[in-house]
Parts: structure tokens; sequence; C-alpha cells
């Protein structure tokens, strides 16, 4: 039996393995240096294991479309149905990347939109945007200044802890949020939060924090 090192298609699956890494690590560096928190730079630790469990996947799809190439060569003597997964395989990575490039412009959209919005308008989108409970969507709610004190105190009572952490995003979705300030810290920030809400979230952030793993 042949070893995979010396099929065909280990070529493949090394070459979009070591691309997939390097679009990782690009990826990852851009979203790290856009982030506005003072601990960001903490992520270039985990920057090489991020890149390296990226190449995996990546690295078979790329096998999957080496196999693709061959069998259309006449190069491949596996049976058809290999052929037939594999093709499967290689449609599914750029159908999912088109999905997800697709709903993020959907979101830079929604989020740019926000901006223009009066009061009401804001409220009703909170209740109906397909985005509604989306965080970037949430924080341009938030710091929209005609936000009034009705929809902050709903996004207050929103019960998710990732609207208490600090944002990052590859796509233009943080609106003024350069600084990548958490949801509810918009929220506690907002002139018309009602003070009660204020402290509330305060007592919350710190005990969202105090249940952090360190």
């Amino acid at each position: 039996m042949q070893r995979w090192n010396e099929r065909p298609e280990a070529r493949w699956a090394l070459w979009a393995g070591i691309v997939g890494a390097l679009a990782t690590a690009a990826l990852s560096t851009k979203m790290i240096l856009s982030h506005g928190s003072s601990s960001a730079g903490l992520g270039f630790i985990f920057l090489p294991l991020v890149a390296a469990a990226a190449a995996v996947p990546v690295g078979i799809w790329g096998a999957a479309l080496g196999h693709v190439v061959l069998h259309l060569r006449g190069r491949a003597a596996e049976p058809r149905i290999v052929f037939w997964v594999a093709l499967v395989a290689v449609a599914s990575l750029p159908l999912t990347v088109g999905y997800e490039v697709w709903n993020a412009k959907a979101l830079e959209r929604a989020v740019a939109e926000t901006r223009r919005m009066s009061g009401p308008e804001l409220e009703r989108e909170f209740d109906e945007s397909r985005f509604r409970r989306n965080k970037y969507f949430l924080g341009a709610l938030a710091e929209n200044p005609a936000a009034g004190p009705g929809l902050l105190v709903r996004i207050a009572g929103l019960e998710d802890p990732a609207l208490f952490q600090p944002m990052g995003s590859l796509w233009d979705v943080m609106g003024e949020n350069r600084k990548g300030i958490a949801v509810m810290r918009l929220v506690a920030s907002h002139r018309n939060t009602p003070p009660a809400i204020r402290e509330a979230l305060q007592r919350r952030s710190e005990s969202a924090n105090s249940r952090a793993p360190r």
C-alpha cells in the first residue's frame, strides 16, 4: 500500500496547509492590532497555535482538491465514490466562506444604518432585526446618542456573558467603538441610562470578572 507522503495529494495538502496557516496568522494579526484592549497583545502568544490549528482542516481540503484534480486528469485509481466525497469536501469550503462573507457584509450594512436612526427606529431594530442578538449590532444600538432609556434597559437585561467582553472584528462592524468597548460598558456609559441600571451593570461586570478564569 502506498504511504500517504508518497501520494500526489500530499503535496496539495502541504501547500494548502501552509497557505491556510499564513492567511490565518495574517488575519489574526490584523484583528489583534485593531483591538483597543491593552491586553490585546497577549493574543500574539497564541497566534502560532491558532495558525497550526487552521492548517489542519485547510490541509485536508487541499488533499481533497488534489484528488479531484488528479481524478479529472485520469491519474487517480480510487473508486469514483472517493471522487464524489472529495468533490463535496472541496465545494464546502468556498461555500462556507462565501456565506460568512455575505453575512458579515450584511451585518456591516445593518450597523452602518443604525447611525442614522432615531430612538423609535432603534427600538424597532432591537425587536425585528435578524442581528438583534449580535453583540456588534447591540453595540451599535447602545452607542447611538438617540438610544432611549427603555432600549438601554432592555439591552442591559440580556443574559449573555459575551456582552461583558471586549469586542474586536476583521469587519467594519464596530461603528465609532474603535477601542472595542464591551456592549454593557457602552450601555453603562450612555447618558440616557438610568442610574440604577448603571449600578446593576457594575455589579454584574464585577461578578463576571470574578468568575473569569485567570
